[in-house]
C-alpha cells in the first residue's frame, strides 16, 4: 500500500483541465494511445497533459506528440523528485492510467490519494481501483477513442460531480493505506 497522508488534495475550483500520466515510460504503458486520445479531445477543453517518468519510449513518444500537435500542450518531465511527483498529483485535474500491464498500480493509488479521479484501462488490477463511474472511468483497453470520451467525461464534469469523484477515490484508497494496514496487523 501507500501511506495516504503522505499526499494533498485539491478540491479548490478548477482553472485548466491537467490531464497526469506517472510511470515507467515504456511500450507496455501504451502511452501512445493516450497521447492519441488527448489529440482526439475538443480543442474547446485546452487539455494539458503532464507525463512523469523516463524510459526508453521517451524520445518516440516526443516525437509521437509533434507529429499529433500536441507538444506545445504536453510535457514530459522525466524523473522528479518525491515533492516535485506530489506536486503534479496535486494540480492535476485527472490521472490516466492506459497500461494493460499493471500488476498493484501504485501510480494509481498514489493519484486517487491525491484526491483523483482515474481513468483507466479496464485491466489487470486497475478495476479493483478504479469503480467505474464513482471515482472515475474505466475505458476499453485499446480503444482510444473511448479512453478520450471517459477523460472528457471528467474534464466536463461539473464541480458538484468531480468533487463526488474525488472524494470517492479518497475513500476507496483508504483500504490501501500502509498506516491502517499495520494497525489492523498490530490490533490481530
Amino acid at each position: 500500500g501507500i501511506r495516504a497522508t503522505d499526499y494533498t488534495p485539491d478540491f479548490a475550483e478548477r482553472t485548466a483541465n491537467r490531464i497526469l500520466f506517472v510511470g515507467r515510460v515504456t511500450g507496455e504503458k501504451n502511452i501512445d494511445q493516450l497521447l492519441r486520445a488527448v489529440a482526439a479531445l475538443d480543442p474547446e477543453l485546452d487539455a494539458q497533459l503532464e507525463i512523469v517518468g523516463g524510459g526508453d519510449q521517451l524520445e518516440n513518444l516526443k516525437r509521437m506528440a509533434k507529429q499529433l500537435g500536441i507538444d506545445g500542450r504536453t510535457v514530459f518531465t522525466g524523473y522528479v523528485t518525491e515533492e516535485q511527483l506530489k506536486q503534479s498529483y496535486t494540480r492535476a485535474t485527472v490521472f490516466a492510467m492506459p497500461s494493460t500491464a499493471e500488476l498493484q498500480s501504485i501510480a494509481t493509488m498514489e493519484a486517487m490519494a491525491s484526491g483523483l479521479p482515474v481513468v483507466a484501462a479496464d485491466a489487470m488490477a486497475l478495476p479493483h481501483l478504479v469503480h467505474d463511474g464513482e471515482n472515475g472511468y474505466l475505458f476499453r483497453p485499446g480503444d482510444v477513442q473511448d479512453l478520450a470520451a471517459r477523460l472528457t467525461e471528467v474534464l466536463t464534469a461539473g464541480e458538484r460531480k468531480l468533487n463526488a469523484l474525488k472524494r470517492n477515490s479518497l475513500a476507496f484508497i483508504q483500504p490501501h493505506d500502509i498506516d491502517r494496514t499495520l494497525s489492523i496487523f498490530e490490533s490481530l
